[in-house]
């Protein structure tokens, strides 16, 4: 019908003449270099879009060969039926001896081809010509055995709805009719033969698309108007009605067929090889490198390779099998041109600067979402595997490109930035903190004089660990000492292999190596510095420093820097190693311990949610967290182990809870730690107020007992130096009954007895576990006896040279643990920094592995909520 045939070239020529508009403001966008489309596109939108076009472009004008060939054999049958015997073998073995004869012509030399342009394109006119004369011709003469009556109103009112053949619907015909529109980047590939591209390309290619709008809208009136519906209908005599309307003869239509489709082949088997050619040149595709010409030299192996898939085409034999192939490689082509144009002008790329001035972002949206649905629409699932092809092809290309480095950021660089930009100025400093605090840590790394990482026992591999389940960043910083003008270069190139350390190893985060007078200005310079408004570390990493040898400047410079790291709010790791911290390859098993002496939830909780993110990760995941918990004598061992039972309870996490008693002066270390907790400190610290002081805890924990005080509870609560007993609440035996405990002097006498604990509610299921997370239970582990634990007596502990009985105590406890976690002491008034550090690292020497936390009390973290 005309009303759907008119939507039709509408439709196509829409896509067509909006795809030109942008296809305008890309040409524009630079100067414009020789080397067709492919190397517009390459150069002002990415190479990635460059070679996934250009690709798409080859198939389409190798399959566009096939169907002239098969166009031209279609006329030619018509012209001289005699050429036709076999209806079936003929077309095809035409076609190839067609496709034969434009190989010899284009092999020999694409000169020849622009001399007969002007024959071809004068055939096409003289063609239009005899049909719109025809139609007024017929209209005065109209010949009815031959169905066509002339325009009238009548024959029109008779055309004008569509009666479909069964074999074709709409869809089919827009496939069908799609590759005769004009292509809106004929005038690029023409870039390098123009004296002015930019000035030439975008009116030239509308004019043209207009033009062709215009005629095929009139032949669609005026063959519509002219003939009889069941003339057209009837594919014996509606084949080539054109020939019977056109006047003075109806052989200048056939001329003009054949004319066009065999100057359409040349054209396309003469640019497909010199597309696909570009494209190996650039090594985008390594593949294809063979195809590469010598310079001076034909493309001629790409020449073979085009030829060689048309005649594959060719055998078809069916030009309305091959049209739709052919729609499909061009639909996708302009989709992914109108996406990315789109995407560059709406983000406002500054790299994007196009002259055409009559071009918006919204024009080349309109023309994605106009062509992607005639993709869908004409067949969904060939419109799947071309763009699942297109997407494939992106990404291939975009690791080639990413490994030899050849576009920088790329076309997508506009809109992460844009991205990150409207992130981070929303992003306010209440949102990393507390429930939602995550590790932002800077690691201070060493770093030889000539610029080299200098591996510590492993650490970084700990960031990587740590990022998993936090979800952080990291930012590994390093320093070079000297004059920075003469230091630059070596930054940068540190900097770089740092990148490429932290990538190797899946680390997220960022390097930095600058250079500054001393490492320790440069180190405080990215402790100030290091971040970009809320986004900042809120944990500094650093090794352990070797204390043989060390002098009493250097140990004071270290302290200060540690320090410094608490006044500037960020919570300082300390990391030392005797067995080098595990690569993410690794599988590390045995037990995770943290030590808390004399001091309830230090660091806001830290040393538990620390350990808590490693054991997210798979080299962790084998360990068991152990909480140990020194506090003195006078302290009330029930409420203690009832509050941490809570505590545990509420912060979802499992361990093993057990309970030193010690006096200050068994562990002087800590003595300082102890005496200063009670002062005051910033009132919007964590929901526990002053919560590292028992009684702070205690009313904290008690506000939300009456979540969990219901639940059975499995914790393993050892009292090395006064009791140790395991309590099992909820189950016969458990607290309400006298607990027995071993000792050495007297295994079967009962010491003391335990308070009784919280019985479970009427009707609740008893149960010898402890469910740590009251929202959701854990798998029931195996039932432990309830036999007493042994008891290690603190009083034949010997003291180090420090006087302190906690080294022994630690080594006995942790000697073998995978990792231990305590707070760093804090040094004694009036303590040389040495001897300090000599101190500390007597408790620590032999460890596996240890990180010391160093608090600086506003740390935003909030362990467990209601």
């Amino acid at each position: 019908g005309i009303l759907q045939a008119a939507l039709i070239v509408s439709i196509c020529c829409a896509s067509s003449f909006l795809t030109s508009l942008s296809m305008s403001a890309i040409a524009t966008n630079g100067k414009v270099q020789a080397g067709g489309c492919y190397q517009i596109i390459k150069k002002s939108l990415s190479p990635q879009f460059g070679v996934v076009v250009g690709l798409l472009l080859f198939l389409s004008n190798t399959f566009g060969v096939a169907m002239y060939i098969l166009g031209f054999v279609e006329a030619l049958k018509g012209a001289i039926p005699a050429v036709s015997v076999n209806e079936e073998q003929d077309p095809r073995l035409i076609g190839a001896i067609t496709l034969l004869c434009l190989f010899c012509i284009v092999y020999v030399g694409i000169s020849y081809i622009s001399k007969f342009a002007f024959l071809f394109l004068s055939g096409v006119l003289i063609a239009i010509l005899s049909i719109h004369l025809g139609t007024f011709y017929h209209t005065a003469n109209p010949k009815p055995e031959d169905g066509i009556v002339g325009l009238s109103w009548d024959n029109f009112s008779d055309n004008w709805g569509p009666n479909y053949d069964p074999q074709y619907d709409f869809g089919t015909l827009l496939a069908i009719f799609f590759p005769a529109v004009t292509d809106p980047l004929a005038g690029s590939n023409l870039s390098g033969d123009l004296k002015d591209a930019q000035k030439s390309i975008p009116p030239g290619t509308l004019a043209a698309v207009a033009t062709t709008t215009v005629l095929f809208l009139l032949q669609v009136f005026y063959t519509g108007g002219s003939c009889l519906q069941k003339t057209l209908a009837t594919e014996e005599t509606g084949f080539l009605i054109v020939t019977k309307l056109a006047w003075p003869f109806g052989e200048l239509v056939y001329a003009g067929i054949m004319l066009s489709t065999l100057g359409a082949g040349l054209q396309s088997l003469a640019g497909a090889p010199r597309l696909i050619s570009a494209i190996a040149k650039d090594n985008m595709i390594p593949q294809l490198a063979f195809l590469t010409p010598k310079p001076g030299e034909e493309p001629r192996k790409a020449l073979i390779l085009c030829a060689s898939l048309s005649l594959a085409c060719v055998m078809i034999g069916k030009l309305n099998a091959v049209a739709p192939f052919i729609t499909m490689w061009f639909l996708t082509c302009y989709a992914i041109i109108n996406c990315a144009c789109f995407i560059l002008a709406y983000e406002q790329s500054p790299t994007f600067r196009p002259r055409w001035k009559y071009f918006h972002w919204s024009i080349s949206l309109l023309a994605a979402i106009l062509i992607l649905g005639m993709m869908f629409f004409i067949s969904w699932y060939f419109a799947l595997a071309a763009l699942t092809i297109a997407i494939g092809l992106y990404k291939y290309v975009q690791r080639q490109d990413e490994e030899i480095n050849t576009s920088g950021g790329g076309w997508q660089s506009g809109m992460r930035f844009n991205q990150v930009r409207n992130g981070l100025l929303m992003l306010q400093e209440a949102d990393i903190e507390f429930k939602y605090w995550r590790p932002f840590v800077l690691f201070l790394c060493k770093m030889s004089k000539d610029g080299k990482y200098i591996p510590q026992g492993g650490m970084i591999n700990l960031i990587g660990q740590l990022m998993k389940r936090g979800k952080g960043l990291a930012f590994v910083g390093g320093c070079i000492e000297g004059d920075y003008a003469e230091n630059a270069d070596k930054a940068r190139e540190a900097s770089k292999e740092l990148r490429d350390l932290l990538s190797e190893k899946g680390i997220d985060g960022f390097p930095e190596v600058i250079v500054s007078n001393t490492v320790r200005d440069g180190q405080l310079f990215m402790l100030q510095g290091k971040g970009f408004g809320p986004l900042r570390p809120n944990t500094v990493m650093l090794g352990f420093p070797d204390v043989t040898g060390m002098d009493e400047a250097e140990a004071t410079d270290f302290l200060k820097l540690c320090r410094e790291v608490a006044v500037s709010h960020k919570t300082l790791m300390l990391c030392k190693t005797n067995d080098s911290f595990p690569a993410s390859t690794e599988h590390i098993t045995g037990n995770l311990d943290v030590w808390w002496v004399f001091d309830l939830l230090p660091a806001r909780g830290l040393l538990l949610l620390t350990p808590y993110l490693l054991q997210q990760h798979a080299v962790w995941k084998g360990t068991k967290l152990r909480l140990f918990v020194v506090t003195g004598h006078e302290d009330d061992q029930d409420t203690l182990r009832h509050m941490l039972v809570n505590m545990l309870r509420s912060a979802g996490l499992e361990a093993d809870v057990n309970i030193l008693q010690m006096n200050e002066d068994e562990a002087p270390r800590f003595t300082h730690t102890l005496n200063t907790k009670n002062e005051p400190h910033d009132a919007t610290a964590d929901p526990a107020g002053e919560g590292t002081s028992m009684q702070a805890l205690t009313s904290y924990i008690q506000a939300h007992s009456v979540h969990t005080a219901a639940l059975n509870v499995d914790v393993k609560i050892d009292m090395p130096g006064s009791a140790a007993a395991t309590i099992k609440e909820g189950e016969e035996g458990g607290p309400s009954a006298p607990v027995k405990e071993a000792s050495e002097e007297d295994p079967g006498r009962v010491r003391e007895e335990m308070k009784n604990a919280p019985s479970p509610p009427p009707g609740q299921k008893k149960s010898s576990r402890l469910v740590l997370n009251h929202d959701e239970a854990v798998p029931s582990r195996p039932n432990r006896s309830s036999t007493a634990t042994k008891r290690v007596s603190v009083a034949v502990l010997k003291k180090d040279k420090f006087g302190s009985k906690l080294t022994a105590a630690i080594v006995k406890n942790s000697g073998e643990s995978a990792l231990v976690m305590l707070t760093m002491p804090v040094p004694q008034l009036g303590q040389p920094a040495s001897e300090y550090l000599l101190s500390v690292d007597t408790l620590i020497k032999d460890l596996k592995r240890v990180i010391l936390i160093q608090e600086s009390g506003q740390e935003r973290v909030e362990l467990y909520s209601a």
